[in-house]
């Protein structure tokens, strides 16, 4: 009878152990597949720098603009310039 309580115990404590393991096992892998949401500061960060970099892209573009007409401007007076002569007679 003494041998029979002991491996009641020893089998209460191996399922247990394995329950546990398994339960730990599921949590971990939920807890490494989950994605994980941004914290609402660091979203917020991102914006803020998104949006800091589409200002800068923007002005960039208007000046990239600006020089293109002034080298039109150029061109248009060299042009002007070497069909009247550059020098009076």
């Amino acid at each position: 009878m003494n041998d029979v309580v002991e491996f009641a115990g020893v089998a209460t404590v191996i399922i247990g152990l394995v329950g546990s393991l398994c339960f730990i096992g599921v949590v971990t892998f939920r807890m490494l597949t989950k994605p994980r949401a941004k914290p609402a500061a660091l979203a917020r960060a991102e914006d803020e720098r998104f949006e800091r970099l589409q200002q800068s892209v923007d002005a960039i573009a208007i000046e990239v603009e600006r020089i293109a007409e002034a080298q039109r401007f150029s061109a248009k007076l060299m042009s002007e310039r070497a069909e009247h002569g550059s020098l009076p007679h």
